[in-house]
């Protein structure tokens, strides 16, 4: 077995932390073995381990302060702008393709592209230099690039503004889950679940300012729509934009977030940390003994040694080559990580497939299924996609109402229940059946969505944690950039990619029963 394999079993739960021996002459702790809660798993550095097990400690100490639930409605926040922005691409495509004479999705591929590239490049960046810059820097060049694309005047720089928007927004959903829960009491990771809440709520915004603008504002027709009669889809950019701006200003005012303990710790810095947390836990009052003389007692860690002292284009290369080794560290390690890829993958097939093709097959079944009005069908969308916020909160009722289930158990109910509501869509006879389908599909699938959004960040190691969790995203990317591309050319009339719509997700839903970890049970490293 190699060095990087050779994991250090720790005690996860707060009842199994009194197992943990440590001598008054020894500063080294004496790990203690409890088969039946171990930690997720822990990295190859030892003293890095047991820094961080130190650092959950002070961090269950505290507990849930006012810090936190600000830290929560501004990292929700890039939740919202992440779907705001990708369903305000969406829904103005056709008029914006009506102006510029096109009929290939080419905006959306660049969007989704934008999304892709950048969540790898915030998410990898993260575990580099840091989750701080990251977090406050994208949501405000996401907003600065929204407002401009308003004003494009040619395909191409609205193509190349999307792209913008997308690798700006890339980085929200990398980031928002990794800042919060390097922050949140373990008791309290629940909470995760409910940034899906947050989701939803962009969703809604985005479909609610594409049915004041678009309807009265709009061409009607690729044969004739200049400018001048076409500003609605403008007046949806402006107005997005400058919501997300004044979340940006938020985000920079009102928390004024610090670098997270664990990257601290991650990268030497264990003063820093150790005075984040002494602060935040002066400010509200609550105790914390953690002190820098217990960090320092347990020596240097080494993961990170050759990047801090060794700063230079082939050591930050072989540093975020060394985090996703992480990431495949054992068979149980790498077992976790393949299932988890693969379920953003089939999920980003998925989803975006039903929703791309869903309006022209339903078109295909008669009027007395689908509105025959612009202003109708994006009623119809706000309804569906209003009723999706009650998705989230499921999740998380279920989680905190019947712990037993887990979040393997959640997810795997959202998948299965999505995957009965989307085949179900191959028998509706009246727009009201299509209304209710769509509202209950969306709710269920937001189940497993608010799940999966959570269990991501909860199972990487606080070290490789932006790097997971920017590949797991960045493969529903990859996906979305395949599925306009399966819908545009393939018969979207027909039943057959609705059924392997929901096949995908009923998968999904099935194969979250083979995750090897339960953070509802183990604390994370």
């Amino acid at each position: 077995m190699s060095d990087i394999e050779k994991e250090v079993v720790r005690v996860s739960t707060r009842n199994s932390l009194s197992n943990l021996d440590v001598d008054d002459g020894d500063s080294a702790e004496k790990l203690v073995v409890d088969s039946d809660n171990q930690e997720l798993f822990s990295s190859e550095d030892t003293v890095l381990d047991r820094k961080m097990k130190l650092v959950n400690d002070a961090i269950d100490e505290i507990g849930f302060t006012p810090y936190h639930l600000k830290l929560f409605f501004l990292s929700g926040m890039g939740y919202w702008t992440d779907t705001q922005l990708s369903y305000c691409e969406s829904s103005v495509r056709t008029f914006v393709n009506y102006q510029f004479g096109y009929s290939f999705p080419v905006s959306n591929e660049l969007i989704s592209i934008g999304l892709l590239v950048g969540a790898l490049f915030w998410g990898m960046s993260a575990d580099l230099i840091g989750r701080k810059l990251a977090f406050n820097l994208s949501l405000l060049l996401s907003s600065v690039f929204t407002i401009l694309t308003g004003a494009m005047s040619s395909m191409t720089t609205y193509c190349i503004f999307n792209f913008l928007i997308g690798f700006a927004a890339g980085g929200n959903l990398v980031l928002d889950t990794c800042v919060f829960l390097e922050y949140l009491p373990h008791k309290d990771q629940w909470l995760l679940t409910l940034f899906a809440f947050f989701w939803s709520i962009g969703q809604v915004i985005a479909v609610a300012l594409a049915y004041a603008f678009l309807p009265n504002f709009s061409c009607d027709s690729e044969d004739y729509c200049p400018s001048h009669i076409n500003r609605g889809w403008r007046y949806v950019y402006y107005v997005n934009g400058a919501m997300v701006l004044v979340m940006s200003v938020l985000r920079l005012t009102v928390v004024q977030l610090k670098e997270t303990p664990k990257f601290l710790v991650s990268n030497g810095r264990d003063a820093e940390a150790v005075e984040i947390l002494q602060g935040v836990a002066k400010k509200y009052n609550r105790s914390c003994s953690l002190t820098l003389d217990q960090l320092d007692a347990l020596g240097e860690i080494q993961i990170n040694d050759d990047y801090r002292h060794h700063i230079s284009f082939k050591g930050t290369f072989n540093l975020v080559k060394h985090h996703v080794a992480i990431l495949f560290a054992n068979h149980t390690i790498s077992r976790s990580t393949i299932l988890i890829f693969l379920s953003w993958f089939m999920l980003g097939i998925g989803y975006p497939l039903y929703t791309s093709f869903l309006p022209i097959y339903l078109a295909t079944r008669g009027s007395e299924i689908s509105a025959t009005t612009v202003g109708g069908v994006y009623r119809d969308n706000l309804i569906s996609n209003a009723v999706s916020l009650g998705g989230p909160l499921i999740a998380g009722a279920l989680l905190y109402l019947f712990p037993k289930l887990g979040r393997r158990g959640v997810l795997c109910i959202g998948g299965v229940s999505s995957m009965a509501f989307f085949f179900g869509y191959t028998q509706i006879k009246t727009r009201a059946e299509n209304v209710a389908l769509s509202s209950i599909s969306f709710a269920t699938m937001y189940i497993y969505y608010a799940v999966l959004y959570a269990y991501t960040p909860e199972v990487f190691p606080s070290v490789a944690r932006g790097t997971g969790n920017a590949i797991a995203i960045a493969f529903t990317r990859l996906a979305a950039v395949i599925t306009p591309i399966i819908a545009y050319y393939s018969n979207t009339s027909s039943s057959v990619p609705i059924w392997i719509c929901g096949a995908c997700i009923g998968v999904i839903g099935l194969l979250a029963l083979l995750f090897p970890y339960e953070p509802s049970v183990h604390r994370v490293v």
